[in-house]
C-alpha cells in the first residue's frame, strides 16, 4: 500500500465513519412510527353521569340506591377526609347519589364496588369531587382502599380516602 503525503489516515477515517453511518441507517429503517393521537377528539369517560350496564362494566356488584325497596337499607359510602393544616380526621357515612357539603369540597359519591367472596377484598367508591364555590372539578373517578396512592385527590389542604360501602 502507498502512502502519499499522510492521505491514508484521512482514508481510513473516511471508512470507519462510512461504516458506522451505514449500520445506524440499516437500523433506522426498522423504528416503526406509531399514529399520533388527537387529543381534542378524546371524550372522558364519567364526567357528571355513569351508567351501568352489567354486560359491559368489569363492576358488576356495584350497590345503587334501590327506591323501590322497603326494607330501608340505602347504599351509602363511607370515607375518611383529613384536614393536612388542623390534622382533623372526619369519618362520613355519604348516601350515593346525593350531593354532600363538607367545608369548601362539594362531594357526590355516585356507585360502591364490593369484591366478590372469592377474589381479594377490594373496596372502591366513585366519587365526583367539585371546589364549591369556583366549581373546580378537584377529582373524579374511582377511590380504591387498598390502593390509595393509585387513584388519590390532588388538594393541599384535604386527604381522603376509602373506608367502606354498606
Amino acid at each position: 500500500m502507498i502512502i502519499l503525503n499522510g492521505h491514508h489516515k484521512n482514508l481510513s477515517k473516511l471508512v470507519y465513519i462510512f461504516i458506522i453511518l451505514s449500520i445506524f441507517s440499516s437500523n433506522a429503517e426498522e423504528i416503526k412510527i406509531a399514529p399520533l393521537i388527537n387529543l381534542d377528539e378524546i371524550e372522558p369517560s364519567y364526567d357528571e353521569e355513569i351508567i351501568l350496564n352489567d354486560d359491559v362494566n368489569q363492576f358488576t356488584e356495584i350497590k345503587e340506591k334501590n327506591s323501590d325497596s322497603n326494607d330501608g337499607n340505602v347504599s351509602t359510602a363511607e370515607i375518611s377526609i383529613l384536614n393536612k393544616i388542623t390534622t382533623n380526621v372526619d369519618t362520613l357515612k355519604l348516601p350515593l347519589k346525593e350531593n354532600f357539603l363538607y367545608q369548601e369540597l362539594k362531594i357526590y359519591p355516585i356507585g360502591c364496588y364490593l369484591s366478590g367472596p372469592y377474589e381479594k377484598t377490594e373496596i372502591g367508591i366513585y366519587l365526583n369531587i367539585h371546589h364549591k364555590d369556583s366549581k373546580e372539578k378537584i377529582f373524579n373517578g374511582w377511590m380504591l382502599q387498598s390502593l390509595p396512592s393509585i387513584s388519590s385527590m390532588e388538594h393541599p389542604i384535604y386527604d381522603i380516602w376509602v373506608e367502606d360501602c354498606f
